[in-house]
């Protein structure tokens, strides 16, 4: 009989180095004393001091002062203990946690609740389902003589180039009227700004490469050596609102479709990319994948991970209003129809209210209790003021 604790120290240092989210390094860690010992956390941290920008033609100068990681987190019952939860209370529930902050992950609105700081990993399943990183931006702006600021947040992708973080590639979005691409590689000390390029409504990392789409349908591709390529074929419309999003190994472009007249406020088109060619190739089913579209980040996740079978095809989305008062709705790929959340419990309830299998006493654990080898102890990133009111900024 083989025991796990006895591997080679080359065997587990070769697996901990394919672990890509915290979470998989945390319980990789927790099997025993000599898994613990062979593998540090990895810590990427996130880019600081970046330089301020020339000025654009239009007379701009734009400056990425921080950058936040925002995750997305599922919480669920193990399978032998979902006879806790039912329909009004589930077994599963997805959270955002960002700057320390809890968010629902459709609006980026601030979740009022009293929750746990810290969960014990027994009694519950702590799943990283995806993160992406937040940009608070300056611009200052040449006008009439005298300058004008004005503070912006909008997504950064970041391409690590190294397997300790150190080399890295970060693409913002510079953002004054039209949106701008600029690209800086760490060392550098200016970014390049491709101002021939607007109206970018996403970008998104790809096998080792940037994406984005503009406004137009048009792709633009960026590598590590700052070569530009094009997808010259528009995708869709300029009036609908697109989002770039990797899901089962495949790039993916969501084009929101905005309706009137209809009972659905929004429809959605899905394009798969084709890399060999390169192309787009509409595609009619997501398959067991559902969609959930952030203001600034989206994620795909099987259906499977919420304990629904095959039972995909299905895009999360909010639309209108303020980020306290955007109303969430889900779209049936298959069926065409998009239904408010508050009409469907089964699906709302996986964003709000907090679950109360989450709030019981066996589900947190002793923030001073000490992590022992076979004992699981997630901390979400949350802010010890978790029991106060929290706002979104």
């Amino acid at each position: 009989m083989a025991y796990w604790s006895e591997l080679p120290p080359e065997l587990l240092t070769l697996i901990a180095q394919r672990l890509e989210t915290q979470f998989d390094v945390l319980r990789f860690r927790s099997i025993c004393r000599s898994w613990r010992s062979s593998f540090l956390p990895k810590l990427y941290p996130l880019p600081k001091r970046l330089p301020s920008s020339k000025k654009t033609k239009a007379g701009c100068r734009f400056s990425l002062n921080q950058i936040t990681i925002a995750t997305l987190f599922l919480v669920r019952l193990p399978p032998a203990t979902e006879n806790r939860s039912n329909q009004t209370d589930p077994s599963c529930w997805l959270i955002k946690v960002s700057d320390g902050k809890p968010l629902n992950p459709l609006t980026d609105s601030g979740l009022n609740a009293n929750l746990p700081k810290v969960l014990d990993l027994i009694n519950f399943q702590v799943i990283e389902l995806g993160h992406g990183y937040v940009g608070r931006y300056s611009v200052h702006i040449n006008y009439r003589f005298r300058g004008l600021y004005r503070n912006y947040i909008e997504k950064v992708e970041i391409l690590r180039l190294s397997p300790d973080g150190d080399d890295f590639m970060v693409v913002g979005l510079f953002s004054h009227g039209v949106e701008y691409l600029a690209l800086l590689k760490s060392g550098e000390n200016e970014w390049t700004v491709l101002e021939n390029m607007h109206g970018i409504q996403d970008i998104v990392t790809f096998n080792n490469k940037f994406y984005a789409i503009e406004q137009s349908g048009r792709t633009i591709i960026v590598d590590q050596f700052f070569s530009v390529g094009f997808i010259q074929h528009a995708v869709g419309s300029p009036s609908n609102r697109k989002f770039l999003v990797e899901s089962s190994g495949n790039l993916l472009i969501v084009e929101m479709i905005f309706l009137e007249n209809s009972e659905s406020n929004a429809g959605f088109r899905i394009f798969k990319l084709d890399e060999e060619n390169p192309k787009w190739d509409e595609i009619k089913s997501l398959g067991d994948q559902i969609l959930i579209l952030g203001l600034h980040q989206v994620v795909s996740v099987s259906a499977y991970e919420f304990h629904w079978g095959d039972q995909g095809n299905l895009i999360f989305y909010s639309i209108d209003g303020s980020v306290e008062d955007r109303v969430m709705y889900v779209f049936d790929l298959e069926k065409g129809i998009s239904i408010p959340l508050e009409n469907c419990p089964v699906y709302c309830n996986l964003f709000w209210p907090l679950p109360v299998w989450l709030n019981s006493p066996e589900s947190v654990v002793s923030s001073s209790m000490e992590a022992t080898p076979g004992t699981e102890i997630a901390n979400l990133g949350i802010c010890e003021d978790v029991g106060s009111s929290f706002s979104s900024s």
